[in-house]
Order: C-alpha cells, then structure tokens, then sequence
C-alpha cells in the first residue's frame, strides 16, 4: 500500500474503501433473497441457521460463499477506511487540501461521510447474521441507527454547506469540470438516505418510523435536488469544454444513486405500509404488486442506458487501458468505477425476488429467474476483477511522478491531484 501520500493524496481514495463495502454487501444479496426469512424483513443468525440445519450442498455452500466474501470483502473496507483515514489526516495540512477547498474539486470531500454510510450499513449487516438474538433487541438499536446515520448527514451537510458557499460567492469553473464529478454530492445523501429509511423499514414502533422516515425523506430530497442541478450543469461543462479523460469514470456517477433511490423507496413504503397496520382503519398496502415491477425495471434500466453512455465513452477515449488495466496513470477516481458494478448486482437481486418472483412472472427456480440470476453473478465476477486491477495498478504501487495524471497540465480537479490555476 501506498504511504504517507501528502500532495497527492485525494479524498476520491476514500471509494477504494467504498467499493469494498459494497461488494461485502452484493454478496450479503445471496442471503437476503435466496435465504427463507419468514419472520424478519432481512437474514439473521437464526433464519440462516435453519436453512442451514436443512440445506442441500447447493444452499450449503451458497451460504458458506456469501458468508466468506461479506466478511472478507469488509475486513478489506475497514483496512483501507482506516488507510484513508490516516492519510487524510496526513493530506490536511498541505497545500493540496487548501488549493482543494478552493475550487471545484472541493466536492470530493463529500466522498467522506459516502463511504463511512457504508460502514454503519456494514456493521449493522455483519451484527444481524452473526450475532444470536440480536433481532429480539431490534427496537433498541434502531434510534442508535438514526443517531449514526443522522451524525453521518450532518457532516456531509456540513462539506456541502461549505462547498455551496464557496460557489455562490466565487462562481462555479465550468471549463475544469470536465464531467459529471459534482454527482458526488447526490450520491453522498443518497447513501445517508437509504441508511435512515431501514429503521422506517424494520421498525414496529409508530414514534421510530414517522422520525426515521422524516429524516430519509429530507436526505433523499436534498440528493434529488443536487441530482438536478449538477447533471446538467456537468453535461453543459461537457459539451462545451468535452469530456476530460481522467475524469470519464464519473458518467458512472448516476448508476449507484439510482440503486440508493431505489431502495429508499423500497425501505419507506415499507414503513408506510407498517404505520397503516398500526392504525385499524386504514388500508393496508399489498406486499407486493406490478407497479413495484414496473418501477424496479424501469430503475434497472435507466443503470443500463448511463452504463452503456459510460462505457462506449471510456472505451473510445483509452481510459480502460490508461486508468484501469495498466499503471500508466495514478488517479483515484478511477475508483468510481467499482460503485456502478456493485450497485447494478445489488439493484438486480432485489428485481429478481421482488419484481418478478413475487409477481409469479419469473418464479423461483424458473428458466427467467435463472438466467437472470446468472446475470447478476456474472456483474458480481465482473466487478471483482475489475477491484482487483484497480488496487493493483493504483494502491500497490509506487507514488513517483512518472507520466500521471497527476501532473499539473494533465487536469481535472475530480482527481484531487493537480493544481488547478
């Protein structure tokens, strides 16, 4: 691993540590909608243990897989959440975290309460399948959720407010945007957003849902907003100053905030449905039904159509082989990358079970279900191998200025790593 970076430290190295989570998280997928979990809206120790007690080899080493790469996959987050930690302690007293907070790469910061969302998430994860009873004291854990997740808001809140102040009185530099980077923000309250809206998914008390649900609401609607704005405002910079190589990765940016919005919803008509039982009156919202699937389709393919607009960009203009699958160049938001892979998987599995399966259009076990299902395993692969050659050619490596974009004419200020004048 790299060490002691300094100048060329970025907060962008936090989505190596990011991208890990949320794989340790796609594999949790297998447990959540390929386990039986009557009881609970997601696995425990218990519900797994007895699918365990009367697996066959099939389920049996589904389950060892999935429990395998959930902990490995978050043991590595945790190390390089702890890596980055450390460096951007180190990265806070050069020169480069002031010319950052500066212009407009001071939106990488937001990058910061993104990844550790992940770590509440996957802590929660790791305590619900490995801990027994953990469940009966559900209720107890969800205000502790609220608190994390809310202290999480607030520090992006606070990165936000700084980095919107900063524009509104010095302007906004179109011609050093080269891409859709300020579409770090949105995925920031988006992740903070479907955090909130578990405990207003989970939760059986009235009081703990209408403040989870509030607080996912108000997060989800400042990620629309910031979704909005900077979209257009990236493909403005794009069309008129093009597309900044280094900066390609980022057209990606729209595929896990789909996924994020898409949960959320998930998680709060959930909560909705459980406020309506609490009151006798009220009408009850099915479990499921065909708008669901219309909507998660819908949501799958608007990934696909910014995968597809991405990919046909970065192959055209070298970026795989320059930023991905060689060490020509060191930067880090290459690392955005992993998040779209991760997400698209994640998205899939909660198509496949709620959208179709439960809608009897592709029952469990089906010729559809199947394939798509092997589909969702083959973005898994995919995104594996693409982690592994971005650690390989951008943590274990040297740092010496030899032909990266880090140099100051190579650009943009997504990359965290040049001066911008």
């Amino acid at each position: 691993m790299i060490r002691h970076m300094q100048e060329r430290y970025s907060p962008l190295y936090f989505l190596a540590s990011l991208g890990f989570g949320g794989m340790s998280v796609l594999f949790f997928m297998n447990l959540m909608h390929l386990t039986p979990h009557p009881n609970t809206p997601m696995p425990t120790f218990e519900s797994i243990a007895a699918t365990w007690d009367s697996a066959g080899i099939g389920m049996s080493s589904l389950i060892i897989i999935a429990y395998t790469g959930f902990f490995l996959f978050f043991g590595i987050h945790l190390y390089l959440l702890a890596w980055n930690i450390r460096e951007f302690r180190e990265w806070k007293s050069t020169d480069s975290y002031r010319n950052t907070t500066t212009t407009n790469a001071e939106v990488t910061l937001l990058a910061v309460p993104l990844t550790v969302g992940m770590t509440v998430n996957g802590f929660f994860v790791m305590g619900m399948i490995s801990i027994p009873g953990l469940w009966d004291v559900i209720e107890y854990l969800m205000p502790v959720a609220i608190i994390l997740y809310s202290s999480v808001g607030v520090l992006a809140l606070v990165y936000l407010g700084r980095y919107l102040n900063r524009v509104m009185h010095e302007g906004f530099n179109f011609k050093a945007n080269g891409g859709l980077n300020q579409l770090l923000s949105s995925f920031a309250f988006a992740m903070v957003a479907v955090g909130l809206a578990a405990p207003a998914a989970m939760s059986s008390v009235s009081t703990t849902v209408v403040i989870a649900f509030g607080l996912s609401m108000f997060f989800t609607v400042i990620s629309l907003l910031l979704f909005l704005v900077f979209l257009p405002m990236g493909f403005m910079s794009m069309l008129r100053y093009g597309l900044s190589l280094a900066n390609s990765a980022t057209l990606w940016l729209s595929v896990p905030i789909i996924t994020l919005w898409s949960i959320t919803a998930l998680r709060l008509r959930h909560g909705i449905s459980t406020l309506a039982a609490l009151q006798p009156d009220a009408a009850t919202i099915p479990g499921t039904s065909i708008g669901v699937f219309v909507f998660l389709s819908t949501m799958v393919l608007a990934q696909l159509v910014f995968l597809a607009l991405g990919h046909i960009a970065m192959r055209s203009n070298g970026y795989y082989k320059r930023f991905v699958f060689s060490k020509q160049e060191l930067s880090p938001a290459a690392f955005t990358l992993v998040c779209p892979g991760v997400v698209l998987g994640v998205l899939s599995f909660f198509t496949l079970n709620i959208g179709l399966a439960k809608n009897a259009i592709f029952p469990a076990g089906s010729l559809g279900f199947t394939v798509i299902l092997i589909g969702a395993y083959i973005v898994q692969i995919a995104t594996l191998v693409l982690m592994a050659a971005l650690v390989r050619n951008q943590l274990l490596r040297s740092i010496e200025p030899t032909n990266t974009s880090a140099e100051p004419s190579a650009t943009p200020e997504m990359a965290g790593l040049s001066r911008v004048q």
